[in-house]
């Protein structure tokens, strides 16, 4: 339905004032007239109420598109406009669920009493707001920021505050493979291209079970799949991305980075490269390469990982010789990372242009707002863990330290104590692991919620850019009539969009504390909330503005990419550096496994995306977090399906179910991650919400106007029934069985994990 602002209304009154009888008798004489669903359209249209918007749930930045049905978004869709940018995992329909979470919380909470006694009471924004200010004025270069989800205004705000102790998510799961990227190709790596290749080699990369760009690299895989290209996926486990690939190549965990190494070896000394071509895009010569590559022979290769020699020669002469060959890795969280990434490399420039075989690097056009992390988030931790630092602010948006970091029970114990970190402010949608311990709950707006602008460049070239704007409003239209401050155009013109409840999002946050700070930046900033900056930010690209506000997306007209092919890499050479890269050592760990030992290969279901604990949709598809094991090894060790095993780290233990599955190497046993809640809400922990039969009260009620008409104070109830699968538990949480282990850059090497696995 059309909305009408004011003006307009008043000149409709008095025109349809004159005319409304003759409309009513004309509207009579046409009812016999009128076919039976005359009206669907009109009311599906008011019922749907589209409105484009974007997931930032992965790298991928799908473009979205919500229905609405008067105040509340009802459903979520892959956007039809967007073309090849709208896609949807399972996150986006986790968005919609988290939204209307009943757990939710919507008002700012100070803790009573002793961090984790769970007793809170609530306080304004201003109150909150001026504690975080207090203690960021205190010691800003003592702060810890830690990031979920992003932020327009969060790079540049976050530097005038001097914050500089800034950790992402993602980008600490992935930051040694990052840094090595950027040494290689000058830039990080994108979502590569498969248009072009007739071969590709997937080594530790399972893009239809989990990744950074996973929907829309899954609907790659498959279509690319569909056309004859040749797909090999090499690892311990195979998964849904094993069973798809023309052939699984199963090796020894922990020798992935060899195997690679060893066929590179076989490329260079068998010539199988054009030369000329190589040597414009590679730094180092084939000889200069070969020589460093000299002991990862066939044979040792086959003595390390299993792999039979001649097995290993066909795979590098089909990567040859077979077209355009595209070799993809997934580096992170491994001691290898610097051999893979290197490998990769040069495998894919075999041929030339690694960019003509499809590799793509992250880049973006410059109008796209950006943040910079400065460290990992293991890095930051671990200095706490070990008393060498103090945090005196500690700001969880959207993240949750306490659960995700390794050795998480000794982490719960750190951010519990006042004298290793001084204000800890959980600003987040749910009470998490790290709210329950915070100083300061605040409300954080949902992913339906906020204001983003995303972008890059697609296969083809062109630039692209992906608006993710809010699609709820921010009041119910009887209780923004019924307001007080009510302006009297917003009668009219409806409640504006936005978060639910008192929740905000980051920038807007962050600008108020510029002004709260009196600190001069605030008139560098003179934007009343995150939409407004990006308004401005956008009004130097008009051409870019039109499509993003009718569509959501827009994909400019003319290729600018590559980038290489003319200007070279961003190195200081200009070409691949890969020098000093090619050398890989088995983790220490992983060198001999037998018996009850293992190596942990960690899973990422989709279903369960970072921020999405607290909702059904996904645990009910993954409501059990079982070990898997290769038939072989169970019956090695006496196994059966469905028996109780006991899982042993270095630093800690649990108790799970075993799953016989075909596709995973003997030596190895997997195990999902996101599981193990102790907070978060009902869903998260798989138990009732609390004793008896009520539940514990929500803090915050959302009664409206029409189902409240008294103003009544009483608090909406949590859902006090337990899930269905609550039999099953929580599972087994990895993150506390995993021990602090650091590479060289000190970033967490989360998979090189030996567990331990014996009967109940």
């Amino acid at each position: 339905m059309h909305e009408l602002n004011r003006r307009q209304f008043l000149a409709a009154g008095a025109v349809g004032a004159t005319g409304l009888a003759v409309e009513n008798k004309q509207r009579a004489l046409r009812a016999v007239e009128k076919p039976w669903n005359g009206g669907v359209e009109r009311s599906l249209r008011r019922f749907r109420d589209p409105l484009p918007t974007a997931c930032p749930g992965c790298d991928a930045r799908c473009a979205l598109v919500a229905f609405r049905d008067g105040d509340r978004a009802v459903q979520v869709a892959p956007n039809p406009a967007a073309g090849r940018l709208g896609a949807a995992c399972p996150r986006a329909y986790q968005m919609l669920e988290a939204c209307y979470d009943p757990e939710r919380v919507l008002r700012p909470l100070a803790r009573v009493g002793a961090r984790g006694e769970g007793r809170w009471v609530e306080i304004p924004w201003g109150e909150a707001l001026g504690r975080v200010a207090k203690a960021l004025a205190a010691d800003p270069a003592s702060a810890y920021v830690d990031l979920g989800r992003p932020d327009p205004l969060a790079g540049p705000l976050l530097e005038r505050l001097g914050v500089t102790r800034i950790a992402e998510h993602d980008a600490s799961r992935a930051w040694t493979a990052r840094e090595v990227q950027r040494a290689v190709y000058g830039a990080e790596l994108g979502r590569p291209d498969l248009a072009r290749a007739r071969t590709v080699l997937l080594v530790g990369a399972r893009p239809l079970d989990q990744g950074a760009c996973f929907a829309p690299f899954a609907r790659d895989l498959v279509a690319a799949r569909e056309r004859g290209v040749r797909v090999v996926a090499l690892g311990p486990y195979g998964g849904v991305t094993g069973s798809l690939a023309s052939e699984w190549v199963p090796v020894r965990p922990g020798t992935e980075g060899l195997v690679l190494l060893g066929l590179v070896r076989v490329l260079l000394s068998e010539g199988w490269l054009n030369r000329e071509a190589f040597g414009r895009v590679v730094a180092s010569a084939p000889e200069e390469l070969l020589e460093a590559l000299l002991p990862y022979t066939p044979e040792f290769v086959e003595q390390a990982s299993g792999l039979p020699a001649n097995r290993l020669v066909k795979l590098a002469r089909g990567f040859s010789a077979e077209g355009p060959g595209l070799c993809l890795v997934d580096a992170s969280g491994t001691h290898g990372a610097g051999a893979l990434e290197g490998a990769a490399a040069v495998l894919n420039a075999v041929r030339g242009d690694p960019e003509e075989a499809g590799v793509r690097l992250a880049r973006a056009p410059e109008w796209v707002p950006r943040l910079t992390p400065t460290l990992p988030r293991a890095r930051a931790v671990k200095d706490l863990l070990a008393g060498g630092e103090r945090a005196s602010l500690v700001l969880a948006y959207r993240s949750n330290p306490v659960y995700w970091s390794p050795r998480s029970e000794a982490v719960r114990r750190v951010f519990a104590d006042e004298g290793r970190v001084g204000l800890l402010v959980a600003f987040d949608t749910h009470r998490t692991e790290t709210a329950e311990l915070a100083d300061l709950v605040l409300p954080a707006a949902a992913d339906l919620e906020c204001w983003n602008l995303f972008g890059g460049y697609q296969g083809d070239g062109r630039p692209y850019a992906v608006l993710q704007q809010p699609v709820t409003p921010r009041a119910p239209e009887a209780r923004a009539l019924k307001a007080p401050d009510t302006p009297l155009e917003a009668l009219f013109d409806g409640p504006g969009r936005g978060p639910l409840g008192q929740a905000r999002q980051l920038g807007d946050v962050l600008l108020e504390l510029l002004a709260l700070l009196e600190h001069p930046a605030r008139a560098e900033f003179p934007f009343a909330d995150a939409g407004s900056y990006l308004q401005e930010r956008l009004a130097a690209v008009p051409e870019v503005v039109a499509g993003l506000l009718g569509d959501g997306t827009w994909v400019g007209a003319e290729p600018a990419y590559p980038w290489a092919a003319g200007a070279g890499f961003a190195t200081p050479s200009g070409k691949l550096e890969v020098a000093g890269l090619l050398v890989h050592r088995v983790p220490r760990d992983l060198k001999a496994l037998a018996g009850e030992d293992f190596a942990l290969v960690i899973l990422s279901h989709p279903e369960l995306g970072a921020g999405f604990a607290n909702t059904r949709w996904g645990r009910e598809i993954r409501f059990e977090n079982p070990v898997y094991l290769n038939p072989e090894a169970a019956a090695r060790l006496g196994l059966e399906a469905g028996d109780r095993v006991r899982l042993r780290t270095q630093v800690g233990e649990a108790t799970a179910r075993v799953r016989l599955v075909q596709g995973l190497h003997p030596q190895a046993a997997a195990l999902a991650e996101d599981f193990g809640h102790w907070a978060g809400g009902v869903a998260a922990t798989a138990r009732n919400a609390g004793a008896g039969g009520e539940g514990e009260p929500l803090l915050v009620s959302r009664k409206g106007f029409l189902t409240n008409p008294l103003g009544a104070v009483r608090p909406a109830p949590r859902p006090a029934a337990a899930p269905w699968w609550h039999r099953h538990g929580p599972g087994v949480s990895v993150s506390a069985l995993s021990p602090f282990a650091s590479d060289e850059r000190g970033a967490q090497t989360w998979r090189d994990l030996r567990v331990t696995i014996h009967p109940v």
